[in-house]
Order: structure tokens, then C-alpha cells, then sequence
């Protein structure tokens, strides 16, 4: 069975870093994988997004995952994670970042950024996981690391061995920040309780 996994940031987040570290853990595993980026105005703060979906058995055809398919969706910032939720199945679990990143419109003072945008997610049926990314990986002295800590949430709802994510973060990140990206997927594991079973 395919899960898909969304994840939705803007440009510097991380976004495109963290899911090529959901693929190789996979791919560690034995899964098989597929993944696809859509990058639009990233180096200027714009929206990112990445597709990637995953399967213990069988093939996967696309990379692209169809609306209202997506399982889990990670949101690294609440208003891309907001846009992002018409991908998302019922039931789909949602973890996001509370951070907040202001889009061009909403600086240039042509549009407002919603107030309500964590209550207009909590309010659908998915089961939201808030992950205070930004805030743990600050605490850690790196806030470049947030995604980290998204990962170790997702970590909880993918069924990948630990030593697999840890292999990924290993070789997909920079050795002198490999350390640091641990400790934050590790406090990441807080935010989404153990399922039971």
C-alpha cells in the first residue's frame, strides 16, 4: 500500500533537504519510492513543495500525488500548510509548524496574512499534530534544523526503522551538522504521541 506524503514550505526551509531524507530512509528499508519538487520562487521566500510517496511492496507509478490522496501532510509554515490541505485525505494526519513567513502580497501590504489560519486547520477532519519547529531547533542554537524536528514528528506516523532515518540524515546532510539535526529529529519524536498498537 502506498502512504503519500506532502510536504509544503517556502524557499530556505528546508523542505526539498527534508524529503530527499523521507526518500533515502525509505529506500534504506527496502521501499520503493518516488518524489517530485515544485520549487516556484524559492530563492525569494516563495512556495515549495514536495511530493513523496512511499510503498513496501509493489510499484509506484507517479510521483505526483492526486488531491485528496495525501496521508501525511508535513507543513513548515502555516499558511503553505494551509494552502496545501486540498491534497489532503480525511483523516489525514497534519503536522505543521506554527512559524510564520509572511508571502510578498502580505509585505507589500496588497493582501493579510489570516489570523486564523491554525484554527481553519484544526478545524478540518484531520488529526493535527502542532510541531514547534522553529522554536526547538532555536533552542538548539540552529534554527536551520526545524525541519529536523518535523521529520522526528513524521518519524512517529511512517513506519521506518530508526536506524534508517538516522542513516538518511547521515548521508544526506553536511557532517558538521549531522549532530545537531539528530538532537532536533529526536525532540521532533515529542510532538506525535506513540501510536498505540
Amino acid at each position: 500500500m502506498t502512504t503519500n506524503v506532502l510536504m509544503a514550505g517556502v524557499g530556505g526551509q528546508g523542505v526539498v533537504t527534508a524529503s530527499a531524507v523521507v526518500a533515502r530512509a525509505a529506500l534504506l528499508a527496502g521501499w520503493e519510492v518516488k518524489k517530485s519538487e515544485i520549487h516556484g520562487m524559492s530563492q525569494r521566500g516563495g512556495s515549495v513543495v514536495s511530493h513523496v510517496r512511499l510503498a513496501p511492496d509493489g510499484e509506484i507509478f507517479s510521483p505526483i500525488i492526486p488531491a485528496g490522496e495525501v496521508d501525511l501532510l508535513i507543513g513548515f509554515e502555516l499558511l503553505e500548510t494551509l494552502r496545501a490541505l486540498s491534497y489532503a485525505r480525511r483523516g489525514a494526519h497534519i503536522i505543521v509548524d506554527p512559524r510564520r513567513i509572511p508571502p510578498a502580497p502580505v509585505s507589500l501590504g496588497l493582501a493579510e496574512y489570516p489570523d486564523d489560519a491554525l484554527q481553519r486547520i484544526q478545524e478540518g477532519d484531520y488529526q493535527v499534530h502542532v510541531a514547534a519547529g522553529t522554536t526547538v531547533a532555536a533552542q538548539l542554537g540552529e534554527v536551520r534544523a526545524a525541519n529536523s524536528v518535523l521529520l522526528g514528528a513524521a518519524s512517529r506516523l511512517l513506519p521506518l526503522p530508526a536506524e534508517a532515518w538516522q542513516q538518511a540524515l547521515r548521508l544526506t546532510l553536511k557532517a558538521s551538522i549531522v549532530q545537531v539535526n539528530l538532537e532536533a529529529f529526536n525532540r521532533g519524536r515529542e510532538f506525535v504521541p506513540q501510536p498505540a498498537g
